[in-house]
């Protein structure tokens, strides 16, 4: 899947000050031992949304769980808004499913914009900035989105296919990296047993994760028998799998 958030131009300068501040702040010690004490620069380190949200940390260190919280609660304050659209991967080998990696990617992107493009009032436009990928990964993405840009209603409000950056220079990416990871916490729990130690995510964050989230924003799941995920569902403890998975 794929996420992040809409945000006013004239309040991301304010955001990329605010999760620094926020990042440095909570993780002072984590800080001053791999980056100050280093003689490395602050400003360019990043910690992986993945790496911060284990069950380890949320359980042991109550600090994690705040970061998270005053995280969102500054995305509100700066009005802007999540959205995202996954998509539950098939089980199975390529020759199975009958999907690859590239078709399923293309089409998360497409579902993507159209629900950002959705999500803002008339008279908005916007530009997609993502983390950056590889290079055939870059190329794939850049030439399906200017073709659906320029052929479907639904993109007529991106005004550049996506641009890629480097996280690390990017605390308005890394912040969205941090709510992606919640989502795939959320996502894992429930579409599949094996992660039910990530019940934490939608415990703490489901529900105030949606207050903040566009009701365009989806996960899909991929068969009839389990269940589709609606922002107002993040909280829900329900899961999406059938109990003979």
């Amino acid at each position: 899947g794929l996420g992040g958030f809409v945000i006013p131009a004239e309040n991301v300068r304010k955001l990329s000050g605010a999760f620094r501040a926020i990042k440095e702040n909570g993780l002072r010690e984590e800080i001053s031992a791999k980056v100050t004490s280093q003689g490395k620069r602050v400003e360019r380190w990043e910690k992986k949304g993945s790496a911060l949200l284990t069950t380890r940390n949320i359980e042991r260190y109550p600090e994690t769980r705040k970061i998270i919280f005053r995280v969102i609660n500054k995305l509100e304050q700066l009005d802007a808004q999540v959205v995202f659209y996954g998509q539950e991967k098939l089980r199975g080998t390529p020759s199975q499913v009958k999907e690859t990696n590239s078709h399923r990617y293309d089409h998360v992107m497409r579902q993507l914009i159209q629900r950002v493009n959705w999500s803002l009032p008339d008279g908005e436009n916007l530009l997609l900035v993502l983390d950056k990928q590889g290079e055939r990964e870059r190329l794939e993405i850049f030439a399906s989105a200017a073709a659906f840009m320029f052929s479907s209603e639904n993109a007529t409000k991106l005004i550049e296919p996506p641009m890629e950056v480097e996280s690390h220079f990017y605390q308005t990416v890394q912040c969205a990296d941090w709510i992606c990871a919640v989502l795939g916490r959320i996502a894992a729990y429930k579409y599949d047993p094996d992660f039910a130690e990530y019940k934490w995510a939608v415990k703490y964050f489901g529900d105030r994760l949606a207050q903040v989230t566009s009701a365009k924003s989806k996960i899909r799941s991929s068969t009839d028998d389990a269940r589709d995920i609606f922002p107002e569902y993040l909280g829900n403890y329900t899961t999406c799998y059938s109990a003979s998975d």
